[in-house]
């Protein structure tokens, strides 16, 4: 009998097999993994990650905590969605991690929408808590309780982080199972996205077809005429 233990053959990582013709935009909460995940993912999809905090200090030359007690949220949200803008509508595709407000906020969101494809890390409160009590850089955590505070804004964005085109359970577990899951998404979400780019091509190609048919039953009959 052979003592030799076998080796567990590890099963390749999953890849993706459609082409994307949009970038990626990460959305959820403080602590949810958005840049770690999306390092990552951008790495695997042979990409470009970018923060959209990180793009926003650099062109208000203030940090993200720096602007709200200088400006307030408002201004700041003004900026994050100029910057969001300039990043999803440029020609290279990029993997985006983004604030965790900028999804609340009605035109961001809608540009997210139609520009990119948008995937939701859903992460539960305690995890969140675990994860933002390391950093102190989070301005709306430091008014107040962390966990009331994180407990209130799951029940005010999770029902929109729902618009989501995908979305991620992201836990415990490792970042790179995260990611695994996120591609065997896209390209479930990408298959059905092809099948219904070829509907609608199939019935354009149709439409053209019968105003051709139209446009010479007219020639002809005034031709004729």
């Amino acid at each position: 009998m052979n003592n030799l233990k076998r080796k567990i053959k590890k099963k390749p990582a999953p890849r993706l097999r459609y082409p994307l013709r949009k970038s990626i935009s990460l959305v959820g909460l403080m602590g949810s993994g958005k840049t770690t995940i999306g390092v990552r993912l951008a790495r695997r999809l042979n990409m470009k990650f970018v923060d959209s905090d990180h793009e926003i200090e650099l062109a208000a030359s203030h940090t993200v905590s720096e602007i709200f007690e200088k400006f307030g949220e408002e201004d700041f949200r003004k900026g994050e969605r100029r910057v969001i803008n300039r990043l999803i509508t440029q020609e290279n595709k990029i993997v985006l991690g983004t604030g965790g407000g900028a999804f609340m906020d009605p035109k961001t969101r809608g540009r997210l929408k139609r520009h990119t494809i948008v995937i939701w890390l859903k992460v539960d409160v305690d995890l969140l808590v675990e994860r933002t009590s390391k950093r102190d850089t989070r301005p709306l955590l430091q008014k107040g309780n962390p966990r009331q505070i994180l407990q209130k804004l799951t029940e005010e964005r999770y029902p929109v982080y729902k618009e989501a085109h995908i979305v991620i359970e992201s836990g415990q577990g490792p970042h790179d199972k995260v990611v695994n899951d996120i591609i065997w998404k896209l390209n479930k979400y990408l298959a059905i996205e092809k099948k219904k780019y070829q509907k609608r091509m199939a019935r354009k190609k149709a439409r053209m077809k019968k105003d051709a048919e139209v446009k010479g039953e007219k020639e002809n009959a005034d031709n004729n005429g």
